[in-house]
């Protein structure tokens, strides 16, 4: 089972492989992440679009994510965006964004008493164009703590993460890079059966020494429309004064698709 959900995984990766610069994003519709896994045997597919603008314009179309269940509590990931930058000053540029895998494991089921646990290991892999801006250049490796506890309608949610970010070279010059760290904190509110109100606040400090650390939040909601089809939506900026840090604007719309892949997954 292990080795055909991992063939399915990276024949999706294949498919999509081509690709910019961009956040590890967790679950959208938020930058923060949750703690459950996808069904043993299920997937979860997200399609959507996020804007986000800092000094540049930057859109994804599409925003996809395939989440695979490969266990109660393991699931593999794979993410990949198309861009397009619109620079102050140049002409618009587009193409495929660097591709991230990864796999989410939860070490603590939530109970009465106690938060869910669960650690996430991504790695953002190095295919974008980094001359065009559709490309950080490196490889990085993000690791990411995630807690969640669920009171009545209200679930609080904890992340803390950080990023192994690789060192590009771009046009044979050493671009000089650190590592960074993420911290964040959100919930979701049932306001009704199938539709859910959610926030976030989060924290990152850049990975270009010098430059400002972005502290943002988002508010968003996700309504069920019927079982496997949900609604998405959040939109976020830059908490700091003047918007000093990204992102000036971030906006995000989408659907999740959730399916069974039993056969696929045992054959």
């Amino acid at each position: 089972m292990k080795r055909a959900a991992a063939t399915l995984l990276w024949a999706t990766v294949a498919i999509f492989i081509a690709g910019a610069n961009q956040e590890a994003f967790a679950i959208p519709p938020l930058v923060a992440g949750d703690v459950p896994t996808a069904d043993k045997g299920g997937a979860e597919l997200f399609l959507g679009t996020r804007h986000q603008r800092t000094g540049d314009l930057e859109r994804e179309i599409p925003f996809i994510e395939l989440v695979l269940g490969v266990s109660a509590w393991q699931e593999l990931t794979v993410e990949a965006p198309y861009l397009s930058l619109t620079p102050a000053q140049s002409s618009v540029r587009t193409g495929f964004g660097d591709v991230v895998v990864g796999t989410k494991m939860v070490f603590l089921r939530e109970a009465e008493r106690r938060p869910g646990v669960a650690l996430s290991v991504e790695a953002k892999l190095n295919n974008g164009d980094s001359r065009q801006g559709l490309g950080s250049g490196a490889v990085d490796y993000e690791l990411r703590l995630r807690s969640q506890k669920t009171l009545g309608r209200f679930t609080a949610l904890g992340n803390v993460g950080h990023t192994f970010v690789g060192t590009p070279v771009i046009d044979g010059v050493r671009q000089e890079r650190r590592d960074t760290w993420f911290f964040a904190v959100g919930q979701e509110y049932r306001v009704a059966e199938k539709t859910k109100f959610v926030s976030e606040l989060y924290w990152r400090n850049s990975d270009i020494p010098g430059e400002a650390a972005t502290f943002a939040g988002d508010v968003g909601f996700k309504q069920e429309l019927r079982s496997g089809l949900q609604v998405q939506a959040a939109v976020g900026k830059s908490l700091r004064s003047g918007s000093l840090a990204e992102p000036q604007l971030r906006i995000y719309v989408g659907v999740k698709l959730a399916f069974p892949v039993s056969r696929v997954v045992s054959s």
